[in-house]
């Protein structure tokens, strides 16, 4: 019974912890910023500086082609991707944001 117990014990601190160093952490992403008169949508992230992000790319478009069809436009493109440091230097940043920009578009993308 008390191995169980230890057992028990340490299963919850490993489930408690934010993030394993080193391990694939899923993130969602969020519109950052829009603008609807130049047809731009903005998605962001953050992570920690031992964290593998695993973004899920197929909600990213699906998100933008969703805010360009509220403004009437036909699809959305991938435009570019920013990577910046919040906490820290290029070289020892604690805390990224990656920022993913999207074009949309008049006519459905081939």
């Amino acid at each position: 019974m008390p191995r169980l117990l230890l057992m028990l014990a340490a299963t919850v601190a490993l489930a408690g912890c934010e993030t394993m160093p080193g391990f694939n952490s899923y993130k969602m992403w969020t519109e950052s910023s829009s603008d609807p008169d130049l047809g731009l949508v903005q998605l962001s992230y953050e992570y920690r500086k031992w964290e593998n992000p695993q973004p899920d790319e197929r909600a990213a478009i699906s998100m933008a082609r969703e805010r360009c069809g509220d403004w009437g436009f036909k699809d959305a493109a991938r435009k570019g991707e920013d990577r910046a440091c919040l906490e820290g230097t290029s070289s020892d940043c604690s805390r990224w944001k990656v920022t993913r920009e999207y074009q949309c578009l008049k006519t459905p993308a081939n």
